[in-house]
């Protein structure tokens, strides 16, 4: 090649590599930096503020006096635009509410238990003991103001437990803790279904909350919803499947599954809920298995009222409502759940009945299996179930007082009326609840609702004169019918500003046979002898710390 030629090329290849650099230094002008792509010191615009609401935000911080050298700033609509989609110190495109600077939350809390009950004739060294252990831990999520997440997990364990359940043939004194307990199971068959140490895994609650619009707001997931006013009897508590037992410090009930849409109303202290309930006792496989649920609660001057029903497929609705008000010191509350008989499992004892041939027994069935089978036909032949037709009603009526005779310190003194239309007007069927059947009974009755007729007092002096960390609760529960009742005396101290230490005393007296009592004596099934001494004395103590 010529020099000439040479040099035409040298000079072309210099014109096109003068063209690129003056083009690629024009583009530099219009794209951000690699600190504006992947984080750098200069700080990226503050996020608009909600129209609604001032924003939460923090001020930008201060750039460095000597940042490093980079290329010219971008435009602001470019560098906005390429934040949004790269990612960087600005809010989300779809957030409207600033992110907190701690938006997760982790705590729970370590209940540790201890519990015993005397029966009747006991040595004191054979009165019965629990250790239940409660651990409870969550995760708080609140990456704004308008959106929150919510799980909380529960882990039980109790070592006075067998590793393994086992079948109980009859009645023993171990098996008092649970009767009418005041401080333990409210369930009747956990005198009869004998519980494992665990560890139990259980999940209370999992739900995600926010608004629509600053309108509806929206809850979604294994939550608590509670109806009604009653302090100890919640017949309107249609959206938890178990009943609680009024005495228990502390409620272990899980939540329940389903969607919650509420609409305020502000100008009136009005609020409607509607719910979509996806959780049975059960089993949901389909759509229709979806039961669904409505309240409003609405406030007329001093009187707050509320009115609701619970719907599903093949059950009869349940109706709900509850009146509060005051009057000077007084605060007057009731509620009303007006339920269908026929959804309800209900007993009698028939001392005649005629025990059934068992047949022979399977080949495949074991020992304990065939003693389970021919125990639960023994049973549905004494205690034969049936239901009754129409709406029946439990209804609750109370007072409370409350008056300061100190310069801070104030007593609460209140009394409880329970008529529930689906109790009992005798003891008899009581063992029946207890044993096993060979059928599971639906929505059969619960200690504290098996009788017809109830009543309560209390008395609450939290943080007497100078005991400002101590607190005292006196109340006594009696079964009008069957006339028996528990008197329960309940103490808190708080010490180390996060611990709380916890003891009760509960005595039980009246009928032997009674609800909380729950004797029996020489009860005889099929050749099968059942008894029970009667229940006297309750004990416990607790500690209580947050994590």
């Amino acid at each position: 090649m010529s020099g000439r030629r040479r040099a035409t090329g040298y000079a072309a290849a210099a014109g096109t590599l003068g063209v690129l650099l003056i083009g690629a230094n024009a583009v530099a002008q219009d794209r951000p930096s690699e600190d504006d792509m992947f984080g750098g010191q200069t700080p990226a615009e503050p996020p608009a503020e909600s129209p609604r609401e001032p924003s939460s935000a923090p001020p930008p911080a201060t750039q460095s006096a000597a940042p490093e050298p980079r290329a010219a700033s971008p435009a602001p609509a470019a560098a906005s635009r390429d934040a949004d989609i790269m990612g960087g110190a600005r809010a989300d495109m779809f957030q409207e509410e600033p992110a907190p600077d701690d938006p997760l939350e982790i705590g729970g809390q370590l209940y540790l238990r201890t519990q015993t009950t005397a029966l009747e004739g006991q040595a004191p060294s054979e009165w019965t003991f629990s250790a239940p252990t409660l651990l409870d831990v969550y995760l708080d999520a609140r990456p704004n103001d308008r959106v929150r997440g919510f799980v909380l997990g529960r882990m039980s364990f109790d070592s006075t437990l067998p590793t393994r359940a086992t079948i109980l043939s009859g009645f023993s004194p171990d098996d008092g803790s649970a009767a009418g307990s005041s401080g333990g199971s409210g369930s009747p068959d956990a005198l009869f279904q004998q519980q494992t140490r665990g560890p139990h895994m259980a999940l209370d609650q999992m739900w995600l909350r926010f608004d629509i619009s600053h309108t509806v707001f929206v809850t979604a997931g294994k939550q608590h919803v509670r109806w009604g006013t009653g302090r100890f009897w919640a017949p309107t508590d249609y959206l938890h499947f178990q009943r609680r037992n009024p005495l228990d410090v502390f409620d272990a009930r899980s939540g329940t599954t389903m969607i919650k849409l509420h609409l305020p109303v502000e100008s009136k202290a009005w609020n409607f809920y509607a719910y979509g309930v996806t959780e049975s006792d059960g089993v949901t496989p389909t759509l229709e298995s979806i039961a669904g649920a409505a309240r409003a609660e609405l406030v007329f001057g001093p009187t707050e009222l509320g009115l609701g029903a619970f719907i599903q497929r093949n059950h009869k609705p349940k109706y709900a409502a509850d009146l509060s008000f005051g009057i000077g010191d007084f605060d007057f509350y009731s509620e009303v759940a007006l339920r269908d008989g026929g959804d309800v499992d209900r007993l009698h004892f028939a001392p005649d009945a005629v025990v059934p041939d068992f047949g022979p027994t399977p080949s495949w069935e074991s020992p304990a299996e065939t003693a389970q089978r021919q125990l639960g036909m023994v049973v549905d032949t004494y205690y034969p179930v049936y239901r009754s037709e129409g709406l029946k009603a439990q209804a609750v009526g109370g007072v409370t007082y409350s008056q300061k005779y100190n310069d801070n310190d104030t007593f609460t003194l209140g009394a409880e009326y329970f008529y529930n239309g689906l109790g009992y007007q005798s003891p008899a069927p009581y063992p029946g609840l207890v044993l096993a059947h060979s059928t599971p009974l639906v929505d059969p009755a619960t200690f504290f609702y098996l009788g017809q007729q109830y009543a309560a007092l209390f008395l609450a002096l939290p943080a007497p004169y100078s005991l400002d960390n101590h607190s005292f609760t006196l109340s006594v529960v009696g079964n009008l019918f069957d006339i028996s009742f528990i008197t329960r005396l309940d103490y808190g101290l708080t010490v180390l500003t996060h611990l709380r230490f916890e003891a009760f005393v509960g005595a039980r007296f009246g009928n032997e046979n009674g609800e909380f009592r729950f004797g029996v004596q020489d009860l005889e099934l099929g050749g099968i002898n059942f008894s029970r001494p009667p229940a006297i004395l309750d004990l416990g103590l607790g500690l209580r710390v947050d994590i």
